[in-house]
């Protein structure tokens, strides 16, 4: 059926009134005012005469004050105070345009319509037959945001007019311009993330909001801006701390669980404040929402360094997280401590050796020559290259921790202590005690090499007992230890190394040292505290 183009007009008529009044619902249409708006003249004028490059455009504006945008030209600029306040003639943004101020004397002009701009049209955005001239005037007790919460967020009203997508409906006049995800996107009440506190920090860092917040699903679930009766759940947000905060250390440190005072607008037992290492060290682990940066120095979640370490180095153990001039990553918070370079703690490589062997090279700054103290012969001493016998183990030379935090591990400063207990195990002939001296890299009193039972009484010349850990690798063969034969009343002074298997069974035929076991654990009894006879 074809209607009728007059009947056509009349419906639309009729359907443009009662959108309007739906709208309108609590005041009647009145003639609109003849109004200077920000669309009308005044963008123009401030984008031709004031928004330029040198003056108020984006790139550092003068007087930090911009006026590219309506709501920019409106802003504070350099106080708390707006430029432009609707219907005060005292506003900045006219008090400027005056003959005395040489910086503006060229904008004297503009003036009039500026002021018939801020105090007849008040901040006036557009012309409108339903709102007031404040709709798009945060400051205005009539913006239309203010409306909408007086309204118990009654969407529907602005979608009468508007559409149901808000894209313009029968008003042809689109939200989508200014809400560019729709008007009941989070953007629209607040920054993704909010300017606010810590916000844009914690958001830096890779927190989620869901970590400090019940994130809705839709702008109107329960709890969010409307309560579960319809009322208008007020501010300030609900915190509801989440996972990260709740986490503890190994072992446990946790004294109480996550907790946000919206008193004093503090976290606490929070892990990633530190309120769950338990470090006395700590120098603010509850800092306030909103007390900036500094509160939130390094050394205020833990001790710098922490109470258990003796090295404030933090990028030697955790270079993950920490980099060389000091800056975190966002691993740093991640609710893991990183040790080393990500492998197994138990396997000790992480921070020092490779993944086929705990000892050195590396050590713990990179070190990867033998001339350097911590590499020296780790290498020597574990793998055993030399054949005089087979590996010897870290705690020979070491205690062995248990766990990073250990006695004795990392609450103690370099170099790492050498206790040589295994050395000190057999009965001393000369009395000597087992020692290592870091400065010159030399032991001493060590049976490992001839300064004990028997051998220390071998008084053969060019005996090396006391060879340098950092030093050449030829330091260290048959004869170094004693000689060959050694000096005593038991050998001939004519023996050779291929006599030695005549009395010792640690020796073959040939003069070398006998390794047995499996293929990566050969040892030897010829360093095994005892002298052995056939």
């Amino acid at each position: 059926m074809v209607m009728n183009p007059r009947r056509r007009v009349l419906l639309m008529a009729v359907a443009t009134v009662l959108a309007a009044a739906s709208c309108s619902a609590e005041r009647e249409l009145t003639p609109t005012p003849t109004l200077v708006t920000w669309k009308g003249e005044i963008e123009a004028l401030v984008q031709a005469r004031c928004a330029t490059a040198g003056c108020h455009a984006d790139a550092a504006p003068a007087a930090t004050y911009t006026m590219v945008t309506y709501n920019a030209t409106l802003g504070s600029g350099r106080d708390a105070i707006a430029n432009a306040i609707a219907g005060d003639a005292s506003s900045l943004v006219l008090t400027v345009l005056n003959a005395n101020d040489t910086t503006h004397a060229a904008l004297v002009d503009a003036l009039p319509k500026l002021q018939a701009w801020v105090v007849d049209s008040q901040l006036a955005y557009g012309t409108s037959p339903i709102h007031e001239p404040g709709l798009l005037n945060p400051a205005d007790a009539r913006f239309h945001g203010k409306e909408l919460a007086a309204r118990n967020w009654d969407f529907k009203l602005c979608q009468g007019c508007h559409g149901d997508n808000f894209a313009g409906g029968t008003s042809g006049v689109s939200c989508l311009t200014c809400h560019k995800q729709g008007p009941q996107a989070c953007d629209t009440c607040h920054g993704v993330p909010p300017t606010s506190g810590a916000h844009k920090t914690h958001v830096a860092r890779g927190i989620v909001c869901a970590e400090c917040h019940t994130m809705p699903g839709r702008w109107n679930d329960a709890g969010h801006i409307l309560n579960v009766n319809g009322s208008v759940d007020l501010a300030p947000a609900e915190v509801a701390l989440g996972a990260l905060a709740a986490r503890d250390t190994t072992p446990p440190h946790r004294t109480g669980a996550p907790t946000f005072d919206p008193g004093s607008q503090k976290c606490s037992n929070v892990y990633c404040h530190g309120g769950a290492l338990g470090d006395a060290g700590a120098s603010n682990n509850m800092p306030a929402w909103n007390a900036g940066p500094a509160a939130v120095a390094c050394g205020s979640c833990h001790g710098k360094p922490p109470t258990t370490h003796a090295q404030s180095e933090c990028i030697v153990c955790h270079p993950s997280t920490v980099a060389s001039d000091g800056t975190l990553s966002a691993r740093h918070i991640d609710g893991a401590i990183d040790v080393g370079d990500g492998s197994p703690v138990a396997a000790c490589t992480g921070c020092h050796g490779t993944g086929a062997s705990a000892a050195p090279p590396r050590g713990l700054h990179g070190e990867t020559l033998t001339s350097q103290l911590a590499v020296g012969a780790h290498r020597a001493h574990l793998d055993a290259p030399s054949g005089l016998r087979g590996p010897i183990a870290c705690n020979e030379c070491h205690v062995v921790p248990a766990t990073i935090g250990a006695v004795g591990h990392i609450d103690s400063a370099l170099p790492a202590e050498v206790f040589p207990s295994g050395a000190g195990t057999v009965a001393r002939a000369d009395g000597a005690v087992p020692a290592f001296n870091p400065a010159t890299g030399t032991c001493s009193g060590v049976y490992c090499h001839g300064n004990g039972t028997r051998m220390s009484l071998d008084l053969t010349p060019g005996v090396m007992r006391s060879p340098m850990w950092n030093g050449l690798s030829s330091q260290v063969a048959c004869g170094t230890c004693h000689g060959v034969p050694p000096t005593d009343a038991f050998h001939n002074p004519t023996m050779r190394l291929s006599d030695c298997t005549t009395c010792h069974p640690s020796v073959d035929a040939n003069g070398n040292i006998v390794l047995t076991g499996p293929p990566n654990a050969l040892t030897s009894e010829h360093l095994n505290g005892v002298i052995s006879f056939r």
